[in-house]
């Protein structure tokens, strides 16, 4: 494990409590621990002192429970917190539900469902790591939520004291480069019409990119298409596969230029289906709709903390019933 890199870690997620005034005296977390920098998520609970942190953990393609379970451990252990959180790599057990304060919306306890969510005490809270309009109904059934009084709120994540999406200039550039384009003179099309879009048109031309065109109107992507380096792919809400005969038919692409290559963000793409038929897709995996191919924790440590210190925030703020410039209440 990377102590230097822990130390900064620690340094900056102490600082955003601090900041933020995160607060989880009193309170047990329902929560996950998962690989990489998802490692954090409970250490940043006990951090705000929170009285009990339950931990869940699955393997996954990003790591094993036990390397996650170990690694979350051996930071607690240099933080004398050892004893806040326990670990588990099963399925939920109702006490644990039962017993909870704040529960968080993480991918290893999902989907918060009837099954589970019936367990909570009526003064459990639902804080999303994740806007208000991100919400996909296969993680939460937020209206047995409203029904029960079960309060739920999102983060407001581009806040000013956050800017969590602003990352994703410097992803799609670290993808951009990952897949062989230089950017940099090239001329490109972001297929997107939300915010995530904006900001990836702003990176690609602050590097020098000779043109960037920001659309999803097919009829002017063919328009465009014969010089096009690449097509960068990040429209959230977008559930049509890419690459089929009604939609975004890559063949009619093809015609007029043979060497354009596909980068994904969010977006349905049959990697198998379309590899030998493209001359580059990047990455090298299916693509899926309202999920992020590469995370933001992809180009450093601050998204993930600034998104988790302030969603663990917004619980806190809807235990004590207190306003918060973070909270998007359902």
């Amino acid at each position: 494990m990377n102590k230097l890199k822990n130390s900064r870690v620690l340094f900056k997620i102490r600082r955003k409590i601090e900041e933020l005034e995160l607060d989880l005296t009193g309170y047990t977390i329902l929560t996950e621990v998962g690989s990489s920098e998802y490692i954090y998520t409970p250490i940043i609970a006990a951090l705000a002192n929170a009285d009990r942190i339950i931990a869940y953990t699955k393997d996954s393609k990003y790591g094993s429970a036990e390397n996650n379970i170990s690694s979350c451990k051996v930071l607690l252990k240099t933080l004398s917190l050892s004893d806040r959180v326990e670990f588990y790599s099963e399925d939920i057990l109702q006490e644990h539900l039962e017993n909870a304060d704040i529960v968080t919306n993480s991918g290893f306890l999902r989907p918060l469902d009837e099954g589970k969510l019936k367990f909570l005490k009526k003064s459990a809270v639902i804080p999303l790591m994740y806007e208000k309009w991100e919400l996909r109904n296969s993680d939460i059934d937020v209206e047995y939520c409203n029904r029960n009084k079960i309060k739920v709120a999102g983060t407001w994540e581009n806040h000013p004291s956050l800017l969590v999406f602003n990352h994703i200039g410097p992803l799609a550039l670290k993808m951009a480069l990952n897949a062989g384009y230089e950017v940099y003179n090239n001329k490109i099309i972001v297929w997107s019409d939300d915010h995530f879009g904006e900001v990836v048109e702003q990176a690609f031309l602050n590097i020098g990119a000779k043109e960037v065109i920001l659309t999803t109107d097919e009829k002017y992507l063919l328009e465009n298409i014969e010089d096009v380096d690449f097509i960068f792919i990040c429209d959230y809400d977008e559930e049509r596969e890419f690459g089929g005969k009604d939609f975004f038919n890559f063949e009619n692409l093809l015609r007029k230029n043979k060497n354009f290559g596909i980068v994904h963000l969010y977006g349905r793409i049959d990697f198998a289906k379309n590899k030998n038929l493209l001359t580059n897709i990047y990455p090298n995996f299916d693509g899926f709709s309202s999920l992020m191919t590469f995370t933001l924790g992809n180009v450093g440590i601050n998204p993930l903390i600034n998104l988790q210190v302030a969603g663990f925030k917004v619980g806190e703020s809807l235990k004590k019933n207190l306003e918060c410039d973070f909270s998007q209440i359902f």
